[in-house]
């Protein structure tokens, strides 16, 4: 059975203590990364003055170094042992960061926390050892956790992943995915950017970050001068801009007729598939030829799709281990298999012992 846990990638440097803010280390995250500490996550955007995130940050920068060890310590927090890490990236940036995340996340880390914001004692530090790190394609993880997690999806089919700061599709085969179809694209940051510009044209923003404006974008609803103002009404508004202007135009040129005749399911996933405004566009333009499904918390499809992925490589050394010496088996069975998805908008962790 697999546990996962989500937060905002958010984060912020702090110099202030904090002391019983939170009620578990999920909403209490403050990290400390060389000289400095941080707060991360829900605590981020509850006392931070400008939570933030960059948009797809490579493993070897701080933001994702923070963001990875919360994930990381989270994983932990209620269960020991080695871990097999599965990770992932946009294709977009597949090529170039894959190389990078053996050399970041491998081996043995040494990580500083706050416990004070939830509990009596202050920082505290805790060992982690990653026995390997497998790193793969973001839509091949959500396809994943389709064809080998719960659903157990057969035949061929459309996948999109409509994350934030990135879209990606291509179409899954039997055989395998069909690199041809691979397609990357903005998120919905674009969406909540038009969002923002409407906005200011009505309101003083009080200069909000990206992500806190995510946040009420989320919501449908914002609150300037004590005064709370719907915007279902806008943000279907830029959604539907979104879709025909960025997503239908680069699924029109990536899916051809042979796709189509081959597949007849359409699965949607990642934070995106949230909005019955977006799925609704994807229904209106492919509807009468395909079946579109949203796969069950579609923001934790692709972590879903990397701990499988790390489950099955565990299994794979556990079968193997008559062959190995004893140094070698510690080192490639890992008694915890992990999913981290550090996303634009959310880090996703999942794990599940790989005897389950």
């Amino acid at each position: 059975m697999m546990k996962s846990y989500n937060f905002p990638s958010t984060y912020e440097a702090t110099n202030q203590e904090f002391s019983h803010v939170a009620d578990c280390l999920l909403n209490g995250i403050k990290l400390k990364l060389g000289n400095n500490d941080y707060i991360i996550g829900n605590l981020a955007l509850r006392e931070g003055y400008s939570p933030h995130k960059n948009i797809n940050t490579g493993p070897g920068e701080e933001e994702y170094k923070l963001l990875a060890q919360a994930g990381l310590l989270l994983a932990t927090s209620e269960n020991e042992g080695t871990i097999n890490l599965t990770v992932g990236f946009p294709f977009s940036t597949y090529m170039l960061y894959r190389d990078q995340v053996d050399e970041v996340l491998g081996g043995k880390h040494v990580i500083t926390f706050d416990k004070g914001t939830f509990g009596d004692c202050q920082f505290e530090t805790k060992e982690i050892v990653i026995a390997n790190v497998d790193v793969m394609p973001e839509i091949a993880g959500c396809i994943t956790a389709l064809r080998e997690g719960a659903l157990h999806v057969q035949g061929n089919f459309f996948m999109v992943s409509l994350g934030f700061g990135t879209c990606e599709a291509a179409v899954s085969m039997s055989s395998g995915m069909l690199n041809r179809s691979t397609v990357s694209m903005n998120g919905i940051n674009y969406a909540v950017k038009l969002f923002e510009h409407e906005l200011m044209k009505k309101y003083y923003m009080e200069l909000k970050t990206e992500h806190q404006l995510d946040i009420l974008f989320q919501k449908g609803q914002i609150t300037i001068n004590r005064v709370r103002h719907d915007v279902t009404d806008l943000r279907k508004k830029v959604l539907r801009m979104y879709y025909n202007d960025v997503i239908s135009p680069r699924l029109r040129k990536s899916f051809i007729d042979d796709d189509f005749s081959k597949c007849n399911q359409m699965y949607l996933a990642g934070g995106g598939a949230y909005y019955p405004e977006l799925v609704e566009c994807f229904r209106e333009e492919f509807g009468d030829t395909l079946t579109i499904s949203v796969y069950p918390e579609p923001e934790k499809c692709a972590s879903h799709g990397y701990c499988l992925n790390s489950k099955l490589k565990a299994r794979t050394g556990a079968n193997s281990f008559e062959t190995m010496d004893p140094d070698d088996f510690l080192k490639n069975v890992s008694q915890l298999a992990v999913g981290l998805d550090v996303g634009n908008a959310n880090t996703c962790v999942c794990l599940s012992d790989y005897n389950d």
